[in-house]
């Protein structure tokens, strides 16, 4: 028999539920519906799902089973009321004439039924995939709208740093490693603030970050990463620099500044 996953993802607890799994497959699900608590949960929550879908969904049955099961029942009354000459006849030949029709009358609603389960089933698997997709697309929306968000708090947060008469604006333009790079950092002394914006910078490896560090008295002190995927990057304001400095880094950033890599810097 096949693995508890295999079941659950091959389907064949909905083709129980259903009365479609082939007889020889029968007896060794429920064993293992008696014997794997898991297994019965997720059997369970299955059965639980579908009578959910089949009544709050509500989706009308199509035309074609109703007059076929009514035509069943038609058919079942025209027995009821067989002539005297039919009935003379049947009781002659055993009963089976009858037995014959209520034979076939059963495999007819039975056919019915199944048709109608199959369909219901497929309605469901239908819902099923349809909640996915609206699940997976509000997932999306709602990241769509968290970056909406945090650009306008960078953008709100630049508009304040610049305005404040205090804050002083240094553009850091890129050597020879990056000659079209620009970043412009904005140092607000009175509130010990740093903060950088560095759009214009080239597109990095992914294993590789931009860092910034601080010149006090010959040693670089880090001022933290610079996280290209945000306008403004809030950094950490050191006190008594004499120069701004950017180096290209291993992505999680260094301890000591890699002056090799330095791309771009500006003195205070």
């Amino acid at each position: 028999m096949k693995d508890r996953k295999t079941i659950i993802e091959s389907g064949m607890l909905e083709m129980y539920l259903l009365g479609l799994l082939p007889d020889e497959q029968v007896t060794a699900l429920e064993k293992m519906l008696a014997e794997d608590a898991v297994l019965a949960k997720k059997y369970a929550e299955i059965e639980q799902d579908f009578e959910n879908v089949s009544l709050e969904n509500a989706i009308q049955p199509p035309n074609f089973i109703k007059e076929d099961l009514f035509a069943a029942i038609q058919e079942e009354a025209n027995v009821k009321t067989l002539p005297k000459e039919e009935k003379l006849a049947d009781e002659q030949n055993g009963g089976k004439t009858v037995s014959f029709l209520w034979i076939g009358i059963a495999a007819g609603i039975a056919a019915m039924f199944m048709i109608s389960a199959l369909w219901m089933f497929n309605q469901w698997n239908a819902t099923q995939n349809d909640l996915q997709i609206t699940q997976q697309e509000l997932q999306t929306i709602k990241e769509q709208i968290a970056n909406l968000e945090g650009n306008l708090k960078d953008a709100e947060l630049l508009a304040e740093v610049v305005k404040d008469p205090n804050t002083l604006q240094y553009s850091l333009k890129g050597n020879d490693k990056i000659p079209n790079g620009f970043a412009t950092a904005y140092i607000n002394h009175q509130d010990k603030s740093a903060i950088v914006n560095a759009q214009k910078l080239p597109a990095l490896p992914a294993d590789k970050t931009y860092q910034m560090w601080a010149d006090v008295d010959g040693e670089m002190i880090n001022m933290g990463i610079i996280d290209k995927s945000k306008d403004v990057v809030v950094l950490n304001y050191i006190d008594k620099a004499t120069s701004l400095n950017i180096t290209i880094e291993p992505a999680g950033g260094s301890d000591h500044a890699t002056v090799s890599q330095l791309v771009t810097n500006v003195y205070l």
